[in-house]
Formats: C-alpha cells, sequence, structure tokens
C-alpha cells in the first residue's frame, strides 16, 4: 500500500474587512501566481517574514509603487538591507485595519489612521501546514520553518510508501508545480506498490 498526501494548505488571513469580499478582486496571497495582473499599479504586501520582503522586491519590477507593511521583520541582515536599500516603501510598526473597495479594492486604512491609496494588497503571512499530520505519521518537515513535507525527486518522504506533492510541500505556490508533484508521485507510489507486491 502507498499513500499521497496532496491535501495543499490553509494560508494566514489578516482578519479585517474588505479582506474576505475583495479576495480576487484586488486581494491576493500569491506574489507569484498574480503579480502580472498589477502591471504599473501601486500595491502593498503584508508580512513580516521572507516571503513577504521576497514577495515586495519582486513586485518591484511590476508595480509602479510597492509598500510593505509589517509589525517588525523578522528576516536576515542581508535580506533586510536590500529591502531598505531598494524603491519599496517600509511601513515598520504598521497594521492593516481594513482593505478599502466596493467592486476591487481601491486602498488600505492602517491603525495609525493613515490611508494608502492602491490597487492589489499581496497577503503574505505564511500558511497552516502539515505539522499535525506529519507529527502523527513520523514524516520529517523542513527544517527552517516546520511548515512543510520534505520529499526527494520521486515525491517520497522519509517513510517508505508515502509521498506528497503541492503546495503542502513548499512554494512556489503555482497549480503547474502542483499538478507536476502529484503525477510524479503518483507514478512513483504505483511503482512501490507493484514492487512490493512481488514480495
Amino acid at each position: 500500500m502507498a499513500l499521497i498526501l496532496a491535501m495543499g494548505i490553509s494560508r494566514h488571513k489578516l482578519g479585517v474587512p474588505g479582506e474576505k469580499e475583495l479576495l480576487g478582486k484586488g486581494v491576493s496571497y500569491c506574489v507569484d501566481c498574480d503579480a502580472h495582473f498589477f502591471k504599473g499599479e501601486t500595491v502593498a504586501v503584508v508580512g513580516n517574514e521572507s516571503a513577504a520582503v521576497s514577495g515586495a522586491l519582486t513586485m518591484l519590477f511590476y508595480a509602479n509603487e510597492v509598500h510593505l507593511l509589517c509589525d517588525a521583520l523578522q528576516v536576515s541582515e542581508a535580506l533586510s538591507y536590500q529591502v531598505r536599500e531598494s524603491d519599496v516603501h517600509v511601513h515598520e510598526g504598521s497594521k492593516v485595519v481594513k482593505i478599502e473597495g466596493k467592486n476591487r479594492v481601491e486602498g488600505l486604512t492602517l491603525d495609525n489612521g493613515e490611508r494608502l491609496k492602491l490597487s492589489g494588497v499581496f497577503i503574505e503571512l505564511g500558511a497552516k501546514g502539515a505539522i499535525e499530520l506529519a507529527a502523527t505519521l513520523g514524516v520529517i518537515l523542513d527544517s527552517e520553518k516546520m511548515q512543510y513535507i520534505v520529499t526527494d525527486k520521486q515525491q517520497q518522504t522519509n517513510i517508505p510508501g508515502i509521498y506528497a506533492a503541492g503546495d503542502i510541500c513548499g512554494p512556489p505556490w503555482q497549480m503547474a508545480k502542483a499538478v507536476g508533484e502529484g503525477c510524479v508521485a503518483g507514478l512513483a507510489a504505483a511503482k512501490y506498490v507493484k514492487a512490493h507486491r512481488k514480495t
């Protein structure tokens, strides 16, 4: 018997008014997926860690103006230096209290009363991964964040016969990646089952 884990992840939410209502209308949880929709526009990336900072730097290639909103940066010195020396407007110590807009994102309201006029907001607060499931099965997670399942090139975990594919294995959050990994995992799992039927 073989098992393939492909249940994805759940992104952490801001939990502010406008977030749910404007999802897909300027609110996104994936810079890599949606950056090209905001060419020449003003956007914000929300988050403290490397995904948010890297996302803000990536958006410089697409957007006209990029804001990074964070409590306090929790990244390496090199990444912190890179973003502070870039054209990204860093708003450290700022929190989003509302995402404004009717049919699409029009701006953000911050906890200090400031309002940023923009058309897109990328929420990069991490994701709920496979911690509980992995602990139950004994599957190894990544050493850096302990959120994603580690696999080899055949999508096999550290436990023979258990495979994983898609977002549960970590970024980038791309459908093509998930489909490809699923295909590899399916073929490898079938081969594993066939081999063990002979024994």
